[in-house]
């Protein structure tokens, strides 16, 4: 019935979690982008859960080069 644990070592779990860390701040910044203009509150959002999920400045800048760059999300923001 409940879901069984797997057996899996604490660094796996770690390696997991920041995973998922990474992919759920890179899909947040996506949304935002395909939004439109980052607003000030969207700024302190981004800024807030940079912190929350242990984003560093520079992977913070390397997600807006790629949203910036990303022909899909300019074109959704555009639209």
């Amino acid at each position: 019935m409940w879901p069984m644990k797997l057996d899996m070592t604490r660094d796996e779990c770690r390696g997991v979690l920041r995973r998922l860390e990474l992919e759920s701040y890179s899909n947040v910044v996506s949304t935002f982008r395909a939004q439109g203009a980052l607003s000030k509150e969207k700024a302190r959002i981004l800024e807030e859960l940079r912190k929350l999920l242990h984003i560093s400045q520079d992977r913070h800048k390397a997600e807006a080069r790629r949203v910036a760059n990303d022909e899909q999300l300019t074109t959704v923001a555009d639209t």
